[in-house]
C-alpha cells in the first residue's frame, strides 16, 4: 500500500496534466486557431467516437456532467455540423447525439496535431522508453478507475 504522501504526489500531478490540457486549450482559443475546440467539446467528439451514438444522458454520464452542461456543448458541435441529432427509434420522444463525417475530422486533426505536438516534446526520448511510461500510466488509469465514482472518458479527452 502507497503512502498518503505518494498518494497526493499522483493527486498532483493528475492535476498539472489537467491544467496542461486546459492551458493549451486556452492558449489556442487567444491564438484565433480556427480549428481549435474547447477542450469540453473534444471530449464529447471523442465519447462520441468511441461510443457511437448517445442520448444527452448518456454522453453526460460517460463525462460526469450535467445533462445542462452537455446540452449546451451539442448545441455549439450541432452548429459547426461536428455532431448531429435525430430521433432514437426506440423512444421517438428522445434523440441520439452522433459524431458526423466532419466531426470523425475534426477529431482526428486534432489528435493527429497532439500527437505532433508531444513528439517534438519527447524528442530527447526513445519510442522504447515512452511505450514503458503509456504501459505505466494505462495501468495507473486501470487502478484508479478501478475504485473511481467518476466517469471513464473525464481525463481521456484528445
Amino acid at each position: 500500500m502507497i503512502s498518503s504522501s505518494t498518494a497526493g504526489d499522483v493527486v498532483a500531478v493528475i492535476r498539472e496534466v489537467v491544467a496542461l490540457g486546459t492551458t493549451r486549450q486556452a492558449c489556442e482559443a487567444e491564438a484565433g486557431d480556427p480549428g481549435a475546440r474547447p477542450i469540453g467539446q473534444v471530449a464529447v467528439l471523442s465519447v462520441l467516437a468511441d461510443e457511437g451514438e448517445l442520448r444527452v444522458g448518456g454522453l453526460a454520464a460517460a463525462l460526469d456532467l450535467d445533462a445542462s452542461v452537455i446540452s449546451r456543448r451539442v448545441a455549439l458541435l450541432e452548429e459547426a455540423d461536428l455532431v448531429a441529432r435525430r430521433c432514437d427509434p426506440e423512444d421517438r420522444r428522445a434523440q441520439l447525439v452522433g459524431i458526423t463525417e466532419r466531426g470523425t475530422e475534426a477529431l482526428r486533426r486534432h489528435r493527429a496535431q497532439r500527437a505532433e505536438e508531444v513528439a517534438a516534446a519527447l524528442v530527447h526520448r526513445d519510442d522504447a522508453e515512452v511505450a514503458r511510461i503509456v504501459g505505466d500510466l494505462r495501468t495507473l488509469l486501470a487502478d484508479l478507475n478501478r475504485t473511481s465514482t467518476g466517469g471513464r472518458h473525464r481525463a481521456a479527452v484528445g
